[in-house]
């Protein structure tokens, strides 16, 4: 008897999630600048909409221009562990296929 609603997963070698830390993103970095450095990783990293808080991200500004504040002194006068919230920016796949 056929077994229904399985389905092979992805081959996790060449499938993999992509996350930088903050130490690897410049503060004076653009968006469009972090996407160059994505493309190794994703060749169609420009077929998706950028977006922080569920809004669009102006790719020509910078992670704070964008509203993303580094919020790791205010974690540390707290006293709370800085890597219990890690802003996340969430790409919105837009099926373009856009290669740079």
């Amino acid at each position: 008897m056929p077994r229904r609603g399985l389905v092979a997963g992805p081959d996790l070698e060449y499938f993999q999630r992509r996350y930088f830390t903050p130490a690897e993103v410049g503060v004076l970095e653009s968006i469009w600048e972090i996407l160059h450095r994505y493309l190794p990783y994703n060749a169609h990293a420009a077929s998706y909409t950028w977006k922080y808080e569920g809004k669009n991200l102006n790719m020509d500004f910078t992670l704070e221009e964008n509203g993303i504040r580094d919020e790791e002194e205010e974690f540390d006068y707290l006293n709370m562990d800085g890597t219990l919230h890690t802003p996340a920016i969430l790409l919105y796949f837009n099926d373009d296929l856009t290669e740079l």
